[in-house]
């Protein structure tokens, strides 16, 4: 018996088990739409460009090779593009970088692995709010109400060591929120992202 051989053997090498942590990062693209139901014509804001997304899921194994996490992703996009309707003006605008749009979700997930070649199948239901931060003029910064979010992804990871594995993977998420401030006006906002992340996973 060689060494590999040996390694093989030994108890949760190169196996789906146990606990499970995940450290994912990349870029994000997409848009989230607002559209304000205060007014009796449309009013809406549609606002997009290039990201960055954080992703991290923690949890153990139900049994090999399925996984059960709790997740906390977040993105955010610094300097959107903005496109608006009614009274506002000028209708499309490339806000500056002192201006982020962010997007935060708290969810729980499941993940499946299809071994041996290691590719994953995800998917997380959960709670999620938009956040428009202004680093120049707190007064401008907004954060909404929470609504249900979701994401869908896709990897490949392959095995560095007994436990540790790197990969990639492509993501959907989508959240959709009723936001009701404090003036009284009714906003219905939602995404699409789709994403590439560089996955860091212990298991």
């Amino acid at each position: 018996m060689n060494a590999q051989e040996v390694l093989v053997l030994q108890d949760g090498y190169h196996k789906h088990d146990g606990f499970y942590l995940s450290m994912n990062t990349g870029p994000v693209f997409g848009n989230v739409f607002s559209n304000d139901k205060s007014y009796s014509s449309p009013n809406t804001m549609d606002m997009s460009g290039p990201g960055a997304v954080i992703d991290f899921k923690i949890g153990g194994a139900i049994r090999e090779n399925l996984i059960l996490h709790a997740d906390i992703i977040s993105n955010a996009v610094v300097g959107p593009t903005i496109i608006s309707t009614g009274n506002i003006n000028p209708p499309k605008v490339k806000a500056p970088q002192t201006l982020s749009v962010g997007e935060e979700m708290y969810g729980v997930g499941i993940t499946y692995y299809i071994m041996p070649s290691n590719i994953l199948l995800s998917g997380t239901l959960g709670l999620g709010s938009f956040s428009i931060i202004d680093s120049k003029n707190d007064n401008n910064n907004v954060i909404t109400d929470r609504g249900f979010s979701m994401q869908l992804k896709l990897g490949k990871e392959w095995w560095v060591s007994k436990n540790w594995g790197l990969g990639v993977g492509l993501t959907y998420g989508s959240t959709n929120v009723t936001n009701k401030p404090d003036n009284g006006s009714t906003e219905e906002i939602s995404s699409n992202r789709f994403g590439i992340l560089f996955n860091t996973t212990f298991n």
